[in-house]
């Protein structure tokens, strides 16, 4: 069941390597099954970091890459892979993570 609403984006004219905010433009926004499967605790030069994975199942789109992020309550995931769903090709399935 789709009852998530995510937005999409892509990396603007001003995005450099620290990807500030107002560099991202707006894609889209779609419904979607967002699921949290892990969180991993790290040490990061002697803070703690969270790092949050996320699986969201979307209607398939061609315009969407590894370059992309997913807006999710407040929240960035950067996209780590964009797989088709091999059960049904009308979706797809965003492997994300994001750190807090």
């Amino acid at each position: 069941m789709m009852n998530d609403r995510i937005t999409l984006q892509r990396p603007g004219p001003g995005a450099g390597k620290l990807r500030a905010a107002d560099a991202w433009t707006k894609i889209a926004e779609v419904w979607a099954h967002v699921l949290f499967p892990s969180g991993i605790e790290v040490v990061r030069a002697g803070a703690e970091v969270s790092i949050v994975k996320c699986s969201i199942k979307i209607r398939a789109r061609r315009d969407i890459d590894t370059g992309c992020r997913v807006l999710f309550k407040g929240k960035a995931y950067d996209i780590k892979s964009a797989l088709p769903d091999t059960k049904d090709s009308q979706f797809m399935f965003l492997v994300c993570d994001g750190v807090s």
